[in-house]
């Protein structure tokens, strides 16, 4: 089997490899990793590290990678659309590879998905719960509900339950009145491996999840197949 090689900036400390990647790619592909060492999930931890991202771009450039995203939607929506926009540019123009963020991933796979008015469940305290309804609205969205666990610490947002952010997604898309063509789940320290199917088969629209759309974005960046059911809905779209 010929092996790709996808690099991933990734919030934490230590690196390691999202576990949404393995889970659902368990071979062919090689997935490298630089973490940015983030204290928390807020904009003061953001602040201090996101001028290292096009630097461990390179780094993972050097080691083989044949793309790069940064795996982090807050890190990537904190300051606009296009801020975000042009992280994307200076990553892509550093390293001379194909790049996204986690950004792109959500915005992207809830236009794939043909989503406009969204229900939205974060991890989320107040201050980016806003700067991501900002992004959304910004990128052509409409928000209808947004429920948050109210979290910044790593390990706690880490340790949150399937069930817990299933019921997260019920909750949001009742919110909306029902009215929402689609779920966001926005965090990628949320884990998404098994999330899409059990959330959809509660809501009846498409669930989008940071975690695994960040995944579904950039393996496409080098036409790798994404038309699996661990997407859910958004495993069927071309």
């Amino acid at each position: 089997m010929t092996h790709r090689t996808i690099g991933m900036i990734v919030p934490p400390a230590n690196g390691e490899v999202p576990p949404e990647a393995p889970a659902i790619y368990p071979e062919g592909i090689r997935f490298l990793t630089r973490g940015l060492a983030i204290d928390s999930v807020s904009i003061g931890s953001f602040d201090k590290v996101i001028d290292r991202v096009v630097q461990l771009g390179k780094e993972l450039r050097d080691e083989g990678a044949e793309a790069v995203s940064l795996m982090g939607t807050s890190l990537s929506f904190f300051r606009g659309v296009a801020f975000n926009d042009e992280l994307t540019r200076a990553l892509h123009e550093a390293t001379g590879l194909p790049a996204t963020t986690m950004s792109n991933g959500i915005r992207d796979a809830l236009r794939a998905v043909g989503a406009t008015k969204v229900a939205v469940g974060t991890a989320y305290t107040d201050d980016l719960n806003e700067k991501l309804r900002t992004y959304l609205t910004d990128s052509g969205f409409k928000v209808l509900s947004l429920e948050s666990l109210q979290l910044s610490a790593v390990p706690e947002i880490h340790a949150v339950t399937l069930d817990t952010i299933v019921s997260l997604g019920e909750k949001t898309f009742e919110s909306s009145g029902r009215r929402a063509d689609a779920v966001l789940i926005s965090c990628g320290g949320l884990r998404a491996t098994h999330l899409a199917p059990a959330l959809e088969a509660k809501v009846g629209v498409p669930v989008i999840a940071s975690a695994t759309a960040g995944l579904w974005s950039t393996v496409r960046l080098l036409g790798i197949n994404t038309r699996l059911d661990a997407f859910g809905a958004l495993g069927r779209v071309a």
